[in-house]
């Protein structure tokens, strides 16, 4: 892998895939070979979601593999991706394997209802997750709690950041 290196699960995946997007998506950048690049990054992205569909990292750092049948496509969560980095003045968090959009996400309300992100009033924050994924405490966390549970990275202005590293 030249691009995707250093995955050893599915959220170390999506968060380098963030982070190459933000750097070679042909609308942000204005290279001529951007969109070769993006293309190589994508493949790559495909081969190690296979491999790494079922791979998670739990709360004390540790891997682990989960037998619950993945929905998700990698196909979806680059759509995403793709849909969230062209837009302006939100702050994207990734936190486990939920999407949570906030910032003046009111511009981007239909972009966000057709990507099917729910609008989450306690938090304040837009979430997109899959089924298997469901919610467990129904609002009874907040954000702040399940970063500090989860560990997140945020992407602010098309920047990326490690705010926290997983609980070990």
């Amino acid at each position: 892998m030249k691009y995707l290196k250093n995955c050893d699960c599915i959220e170390d995946l999506k968060k380098k895939y963030r982070e190459m997007s933000l750097k070679y998506h042909p609308d942000i950048n204005g290279d001529a070979d951007a969109l070769e690049i993006m293309q190589a990054i994508n493949h790559e992205y495909d081969i190690l979601f296979d491999e790494l569909k079922n791979v998670f990292r739990n709360k004390k750092g540790e891997i682990y593999i989960d037998k619950k049948p993945v929905s998700e496509t990698p196909e979806e969560f680059r759509n995403i991706i793709n849909e969230l980095i062209i837009l302006n003045e939100i702050e994207i968090e990734l936190i486990g394997r939920w999407i949570w959009v906030s910032g003046n996400t009111k511009p981007h309300r239909d972009t966000l209802k057709k990507l099917n992100f729910k609008w989450c009033p306690k938090k304040g924050a837009w979430c997109w997750h899959r089924k298997e994924d469901g919610v467990v405490s129904h609002g009874k966390k907040s954000l702040n709690e399940i970063r500090e549970k989860y560990g997140v990275t945020k992407y602010t202005d098309n920047k990326s950041k490690e705010i926290e590293e997983k609980a070990s």
